[in-house]
């Protein structure tokens, strides 16, 4: 993708997660995300500041796992959410800078729209904020799935491959819903209610390329 476009995807989302969150009630800031239970809202926004603030000093040493997302919540969870968001709107926008100067070619680091997706979905499945724009979405299965692979995947916006091996196939869904499975957000019960044209049982548990709910999630 075009840096200043990456950039720009970046900088909606940011802002849009921060109008968000800013005025929300201390119980909603403690509030479950569904599709990350083991975070808050508050860990969700820390996380997404972490990324940021690591992206932007070359922190990229075992990105994305657990154990690096772990110490971005860690050192932000007794901050006070205006705390946290100030440093995002001033880290932030040095991120945005980094991505259209072209100094880094680190993948993540150039498209950190693609996180910041998965996580403004996640953020409206647990406080009702609103789905990322279709565009964002887009953009980032774009990113995903750019290889050939035997699972094919008919949306209303596109056609999509994925998978590295397994069984030729055939699925059928929305955009929306194949972005939210890519990444684990679906349980495989969600994805065999899309129209298969074989191979439905092998594709639902092995389509997520991030660890998959075991319970259903809609957002």
């Amino acid at each position: 993708m075009d840096p200043t476009r990456s950039a720009e995807l970046y900088h909606a989302g940011r802002e849009r997660m921060v109008d968000a969150v800013r005025d929300l009630s201390p119980d909603d800031l403690d509030r479950q995300v569904p599709a990350c239970p083991q975070w808050s809202v508050h860990s969700l926004v820390s996380h997404l500041t972490g990324v940021a603030a690591d992206f932007v000093v070359g922190n990229v040493v075992g990105a994305p796992r657990p154990p690096w997302t772990a110490v971005q919540v860690e050192i932000r969870r007794n901050l006070p959410i205006s705390d946290v968001l100030d440093e995002w709107e001033t880290i932030g926008p040095q991120l945005e800078k980094l991505i259209v100067d072209g100094t880094t070619s680190h993948p993540l680091v150039c498209n950190p729209y693609v996180d910041a997706a998965v996580h403004e979905a996640d953020l409206h499945g647990a406080i009702g904020s609103g789905r990322p724009p279709i565009e964002l979405w887009l953009a980032t299965l774009d990113w995903m799935l750019d290889e050939p692979g035997p699972l094919t995947v008919i949306t209303p916006d596109g056609t999509y491959s994925a998978g590295t091996e397994g069984p030729s196939a055939v699925a059928r869904t929305s955009s929306y819903e194949l972005f939210r499975a890519v990444f684990g957000r679906r349980s495989t019960a969600q994805i065999l209610d899309w129209e298969w044209d074989g191979h439905a049982t092998t594709w639902s548990a092995h389509l997520a390329m991030l660890p998959q709910t075991s319970v259903p999630l809609n957002d």
